[in-house]
C-alpha cells in the first residue's frame, strides 16, 4: 500500500523530463558559427541559411543559391553541491547532520548537433526560398549519480529536439524586406529518471530527507513527432550605412510528449522488493501518459551600423535585445489519461493529471557583435557578448538544466576560398555560482498522500509535516561551445 501511494508524486515529477535545453528555457546559444560568433546578435544582420530560424527576412539578401552544411562541439559543465541537511528520517537520536559530496554532469561531452539547409532564388529577382534541418543548440544530455545529493531532483536525461524548416522572403530593392518561417519540431526520443521517496506521510511526518527503503526510481520514456510553430521577420534599410530587423516567433504552441512510465524500487532487498510496479486502464496493463510543455513567444529586434567604403562593407556592429515569454511555463503538466496503479491485491488508486509548479519568469537578453574583414573576399573575424537575465526563480533550482542568469561571450571567423565560405566559432557560456538555501528552496520532495477511502481513490490532508525541501545548495554551470560551417555559394 506505501508504493501505491505515492505514485501520483511520482507521476508528477516525471513531467520535468522534457526541460532538456534553455536559451532562457529549453535552447542554449544562437544557432550556427556566424550568428555565435556575433554572440547571436544577427537579427538585422541574419545573411545566412540559419535566417530560417533567427529572421527569415534576411534570406530575400541572399543571391543566388547557397548550401549550408555545419556542426556544433559542446562541453556542457554542470556542478551541484547539496547544502548540509538534518536527516531527521534516521533512527539515531539526536538526528545527525548529513553533508553531501558535490556532483557534476557525467557526460558534458555532446559531439553532434549537425546543420544542412539550402537557399535558392529560383531565377526570380526579389524573392527567396530557403529549407533546413537541424538540431537546435542545447544540453542533450546529463547524467548525475544516483545515490547523489540530486537524486530526488534528477538522475538523467536525454532529449532529442529536431526542428525542419520552410522559408519564403521578399524584398523591396534595398529599402526592406519581409519573410515567413514554417517550423516543424519534433521529439524523437525523450527520456528522463529521478528517485523518489517511497516513504508515506503519516500523522507523523515520516519522510526523510536523505534516503529510504522505499526509495523508488521513476522513468519515463517518449516522444512527439508533430508540433508546429511559425517564425516572421523584417529588415529595414533607411539608410546605406543602418539596418534595422525585428523577427518573432509567433504561435502559441506546446510540445505535447506520448511517453511511458516505469517505476522500480531502487533497493531490490527492500520492503517493496525488485519487482517494477504495475500500471493499468480499464482492466489492461498500461503505462502510457502525456506531458505537455508551452512554448514561448519571442520577439528580437536589432540595429546594425555598416562602416562602408563606396558599396564594400568593411566592418558592422550590431546591438539586438530579444525577450522571450517563458512564464507561459507555469507547470508541467502531465495526463495520466486515466490510468490506474495497483501493486499485488490492494485495490487500484486512480492517477490524475498532475501539475508540478515552475514559476518561470520571462527571459530578457542583449547581445552586441560584429564582423571586420581583415582581408576583403578572403578573412572575416568576429566577436560579441551577451547577457541573458534567468528563467527559474532561485527557490525553484533544479539541476534538470542551468537556470540562472547567463554571461557569455565568442570569438571566431571565417575562411573565404572563392565560392566556399569556412566559418568557426568558440563561445563560452557562464553561469555565476549561486546558493539557494533550504529557508528559501520551494523544490520539495515527492511525498504520497496517506489514502483516506482507497475504493473512492481519495486521500487524506492536510500534512502534519511539510516536506523536506530537496533542492537547496549550491549551483555552477560553464559551458564551452564550438561550431563549425561550410557554406557554398554559386550563381550570385
Amino acid at each position: 500500500m506505501k508504493a501505491l501511494s505515492v505514485l501520483t508524486a511520482l507521476l508528477g515529477l516525471s513531467a520535468i523530463a522534457v526541460v532538456a535545453r534553455a536559451d532562457g528555457g529549453y535552447y542554449t546559444g544562437p544557432l550556427g558559427p556566424r550568428a555565435a560568433g556575433r554572440g547571436g546578435a544577427f537579427v538585422a544582420r541574419a545573411d545566412d541559411l540559419t535566417a530560417t530560424s533567427i529572421n527569415p527576412a534576411g534570406l530575400s539578401e541572399i543571391e543566388g543559391t547557397t548550401l549550408q552544411i555545419g556542426n556544433q562541439l559542446s562541453y556542457y559543465g554542470y556542478d551541484y553541491t547539496r547544502a548540509p541537511t538534518i536527516d531527521y528520517g534516521s533512527s539515531q537520536n539526536p538526528p545527525p547532520t548529513v553533508t553531501f559530496a558535490r556532483v557534476s554532469n557525467a557526460t558534458p561531452w555532446q559531439a553532434a548537433l549537425p546543420y544542412l539547409g539550402g537557399a535558392t532564388r529560383f531565377g526570380l529577382r526579389d524573392w527567396a526560398f530557403a529549407a533546413a534541418i537541424f538540431a537546435p543548440p542545447g544540453i542533450s544530455r546529463e547524467q548525475f549519480p544516483q545515490n547523489g545529493g540530486q537524486d530526488y531532483m534528477m538522475v538523467s536525461r536525454q532529449a532529442i529536439i529536431l526542428k525542419t524548416d520552410l522559408s519564403a522572403a521578399w524584398r523591396f530593392h534595398d529599402l526592406f524586406g519581409v519573410g515567413l518561417t514554417i517550423e516543424w519540431i519534433s521529439v524523437p526520443r525523450l527520456d528522463y529518471s529521478l528517485v523518489i521517496n517511497g516513504n508515506p506521510a503519516t500523522a507523523t511526518g515520516a519522510t526523510t530527507p536523505v534516503s529510504s527503503q522505499l526509495d523508488l526510481l521513476a522513468q519515463t520514456t517518449g516522444s512527439d513527432w508533430l508540433t508546429f510553430n511559425a517564425i516572421v521577420g523584417g529588415w529595414f534599410r533607411p539608410r546605406p550605412w543602418l539596418e534595422l530587423g525585428l523577427a518573432g516567433q509567433v504561435l502559441p504552441a506546446n510540445i505535447v510528449t506520448k511517453s511511458n512510465l516505469t517505476l522500480t524500487p531502487v533497493d531490490p532487498t527492500g520492503p517493496l522488493g525488485s519487482t517494477p510496479l504495475t500500471t493499468q486502464r480499464e482492466g489492461n496493463t498500461a503505462s502510457d501518459v502525456t506531458i505537455k510543455l508551452p512554448l514561448p513567444l519571442m520577439a528580437r529586434a536589432g540595429a546594425r551600423y555598416r562602416h562602408l567604403d563606396g558599396a564594400r562593407e568593411l566592418f558592422d556592429v550590431e546591438l539586438d535585445a530579444e525577450y522571450e515569454t517563458w512564464s507561459r511555463v507555469d507547470a508541467f503538466t502531465l495526463d495520466t489519461n486515466g490510468l490506474y496503479a495497483q501493486e499485488n491485491n490492494t485495490p487500484p488508486v486512480l492517477l490524475g493529471k498532475i501539475q508540478i509548479p515552475k514559476h518561470w519568469s520571462d527571459v530578457f537578453s542583449v547581445k552586441l557583435g560584429g564582423d571586420v574583414n581583415l582581408v576583403p573576399d578572403r578573412w572575416t573575424v568576429r566577436a560579441g557578448a551577451y547577457y541573458e537575465t534567468g528563467v527559474a526563480p532561485a527557490a525553484y533550482s533544479n539541476v534538470d538544466f542551468p537556470g540562472a542568469k547567463v554571461f557569455g561571450a565568442a570569438l571566431g571567423g571565417s575562411l573565404l576560398l572563392r565560392r566556399m565560405e569556412i566559418a568557426l566559432t568558440y563561445q563560452l557560456r557562464y553561469q555565476p555560482s549561486f546558493t539557494v538555501s533550504e529557508a528559501d528552496g520551494r523544490f520539495y520532495q515527492q511525498v504520497p498522500c496517506v489514502p483516506s477511502d482507497t475504493a473512492l481513490h481519495t486521500c487524506a490532508a492536510p500534512y502534519s509535516q511539510t516536506p523536506p525541501v530537496v533542492n537547496a545548495g549550491t549551483y555552477a554551470s560553464t559551458s564551452h561551445l564550438i561550431a563549425l560551417a561550410l557554406i557554398y555559394r554559386y550563381g550570385r
